[in-house]
């Protein structure tokens, strides 16, 4: 069943104010198998108190990055129409163009990899904005190890769970 897709915000036009303190960390996740993008929203809304955005399409994941404030990106290596770094380097480039003071500096990044891929460049790997590489098949506990850093973790069903229904 395909998901529906979220209405297009516009690119803002100004700076983005900085978030409230106690507001929830947003990640957004730019991933082209449907499947993959909602077991990642699933394990992260279950299990830390992130909001997630996700996406297929890179144009519109490119819209939404410089729309909201994000605390991670996720996103995948092979893209249908670029390659996921690419994408990564031209949201930091935009944000370092368009935004002031700390909210210049793209807010870090985990890439996923199919399993046959060759290994991560070193350039990557030493990029101190990559937070994580994690490769398919992907696993609950993985993905959690990989945004631990970045997202405080939360028992399921704990405080600041959605309510039953939501």
């Amino acid at each position: 069943e395909p998901e529906p897709e979220p209405e297009k915000p516009s690119p803002p036009s100004a700076p983005t104010p900085k978030e409230e303190p106690g507001t929830r960390a947003r990640v957004l996740i730019v991933h082209p198998a449907g499947s993959t993008s909602r077991l990642i929203r699933e394990t992260l809304e279950n299990f830390t108190d992130a909001q997630v955005d996700s996406s297929p399409d890179t144009t519109y994941a490119f819209e939404m990055a410089l729309a909201r404030r994000y605390q991670l990106f996720i996103i995948a290596l092979h893209l249908p129409d670029m390659n996921g770094a690419m994408l990564y380097e031209m949201i930091s480039k935009t944000y370092q163009n368009i935004r002031q003071g700390e909210d210049r500096v793209a807010p870090g990044v985990i890439f996923v990899r199919e399993a046959d891929d060759p290994p991560v460049s070193d350039d990557l790997g030493r990029d101190a904005r990559v937070k994580g590489v994690v490769s398919k098949p992907l696993s609950i506990e993985r993905l959690l190890t990989a945004v631990s850093d970045s997202l405080p973790r939360r028992e399921p069903m704990g405080p600041g769970s959605p309510p039953a229904g939501n």
